[in-house]
C-alpha cells in the first residue's frame, strides 16, 4: 500500500471473539529473533483521521511510519481499541467532560470506565504471527511493554 510515508504492506486480522478488524502495515522481511522495530497503535479516529488536537495520535503514527521507512523494516500494529478501549462514543462523551476541565483519566472514571481499557493479547498474538519474538517498542506507555512479549 502505497502511503505519503513510503510503501507498506496492508495486512487484515480478523479478531472473532471482539468481531473487530485489526491491521498490520508491515515493511520489509525479518530474520527470526531479530529485534524488530514496532509501534503497536489503538485506533482513534478523532486524531488519526480528523487531527484531533486533544490527542498526539496522529503524530504518534505517522512518526512511526516515518521511522519504520527509515529504517527499510517494521511493523504499525493497528489495533481496534478506540479511546483507550472505551469505544468512539465513550470517547465523545469524556471529551465533553473535558470540555469541563477534566482530563482524560478523570472523564474515563466519571463515565464509568476503567482509566485505560486496552488489552495486548491480541497484539501479542499478531506479533507472533508475523514472526516477531523480539521487538524495538515505539511506545510512551509502559503497559504495552507488559502486555506484549
Amino acid at each position: 500500500m502505497p502511503t505519503e510515508y513510503g510503501d507498506f504492506e496492508l495486512i487484515a486480522y480478523d479478531d472473532k471473539t471482539r468481531n473487530e478488524t485489526h491491521l498490520a502495515l508491515k515493511k520489509g522481511d525479518w530474520k527470526k529473533d531479530e529485534p524488530v522495530l514496532v509501534r503497536v497503535h489503538s485506533s482513534c479516529h478523532t486524531g488519526d483521521i480528523f487531527g484531533s488536537m486533544r490527542c498526539d495520535c496522529g503524530p504518534q503514527l505517522h512518526a512511526a511510519m516515518r521511522q519504520i521507512e527509515k529504517e527499510g523494516k517494521g511493523l504499525v500494529l493497528y489495533i481496534q481499541q478506540e479511546g483507550r478501549g472505551i469505544g468512539l462514543l465513550g470517547k465523545l462523551k469524556a471529551y465533553k467532560l473535558q470540555e469541563q476541565g477534566y482530563d482524560t483519566v478523570e472523564a474515563n472514571l466519571m463515565l464509568g470506565f476503567q482509566s485505560d481499557q486496552r488489552d495486548y493479547g491480541i497484539g501479542a498474538q499478531i506479533l507472533r504471527d508475523l514472526g516477531i519474538s523480539k521487538m524495538r517498542l515505539m511506545s510512551n506507555n509502559p503497559k504495552k511493554r507488559i502486555g506484549l512479549p
